[in-house]
């Protein structure tokens, strides 16, 4: 269901079977662009490969997911025939990832059309959305989830919500009061406004005081996974289908919280307790005879439905 935000309103509110292997198919879809007329989409690091399976597919162009040897993580990837050089700048010019704060302010500054990310707006891109008299529409397309990442050689396999949220407001501060040896826990966080740190507040938190240690935050998507896996004690958070499908890594585990794993099934029932909501966000000004506008409406069809799965997201529906 789509909902209209009141910048002003949420303000108020505010305390402020997916493919791992390369498909090579030219499948066109009912959602049919061509490079000069694509909308301008930004997003999270996490949903970069959902759009760009989504313009490959509605371009009609060949692709695969290639490893970004760089930061090591994986990324859909178009395979251009013709002219590649020149139509590689054109795909990657509407095509981005900003990051999800960047990629809100981008939307607000009308310098992206739609956007994908796994938040809402945070109490400071809201904040700019009123300064700008804007208001933004934004629907869940998709389901992800907030996870826990340790490292494999740690026995903890399992934490309660409590234990977690004592472990980063600093009340337990040894793996012996969590189930584990006698280890100190070293726990990671991520940056303000960043996609992770802001659903950490929101769904684990809330409004409990998060320990505040300048050397613990890690940049970046890859930041928690290569923290964690050079070591056995430490503990951060990221979102499963970045992990999962974008950054596996044979050095990590996940969490279950209170029992749950965080899995495919376990994210469709939400059974699963930090499952969090995928969304296609744009202005309200936006024209509704323009290709964003079909774009953001396709996005909870069938067809939008079915592309979302094959990417490895959990549908909404």
């Amino acid at each position: 269901m789509k909902e209209l935000i009141s910048v002003a309103f949420l303000l108020s509110m505010f305390s402020v079977s997916a493919f791992s292997q390369p498909l090579l198919d030219t499948t066109k879809i009912k959602l049919s662009y061509n490079l000069d007329n694509y909308p301008k989409v930004d997003g999270s690091t996490s949903t970069y490969p959902l759009a760009c399976l989504i313009a490959c597919r509605s371009i009609g162009v060949d692709f695969e997911w290639r490893k970004d040897f760089g930061e090591g993580s994986k990324w859909v990837r178009p395979l251009f025939i013709e002219n590649e050089v020149e139509n590689n700048a054109k795909f990657y010019q509407n095509i981005k990832y900003s990051g999800t704060h960047s990629a809100y302010v981008n939307l607000i500054n009308s310098d992206a059309d739609v956007i994908l990310v796994a938040r809402e707006p945070s109490e400071d891109e809201l904040k700019l959305a009123g300064e700008k008299g804007v208001k933004l529409m934004l629907q869940p397309v998709a389901i992800d989830a907030f996870i826990f990442l340790l490292n494999k050689n740690n026995p903890v396999t399992e934490l309660t919500i409590a234990q977690i949220q004592k472990i980063y407001t600093g009340e337990i501060t040894n793996w012996s009061s969590a189930g584990g040896p006698d280890n100190p826990i070293t726990a990671y966080t991520r940056e303000r406004n960043s996609g992770s740190q802001e659903l950490m507040e929101k769904l684990v938190m809330k409004d409990l005081p998060m320990i505040k240690d300048n050397e613990m935050v890690l940049m970046g998507m890859m930041g928690p996974i290569n923290a964690i896996g050079s070591h056995t004690w430490g503990i951060g958070y990221s979102v499963y289908y970045y992990e999962h499908f974008m950054a596996p890594n044979e050095k990590l585990k996940l969490v279950a919280v209170d029992g749950i794993e965080p899995n495919y099934e376990n994210l469709q029932s939400r059974k699963y307790p930090f499952t969090a909501d995928v969304y296609a966000v744009i202005r309200e000004d936006l024209s509704t005879y323009s290709n964003a506008y079909e774009m953001y409406n396709w996005f909870t069809t069938d067809e939008g439905q079915k592309i979302i799965k094959e990417s490895g997201y959990v549908p909404i529906k």
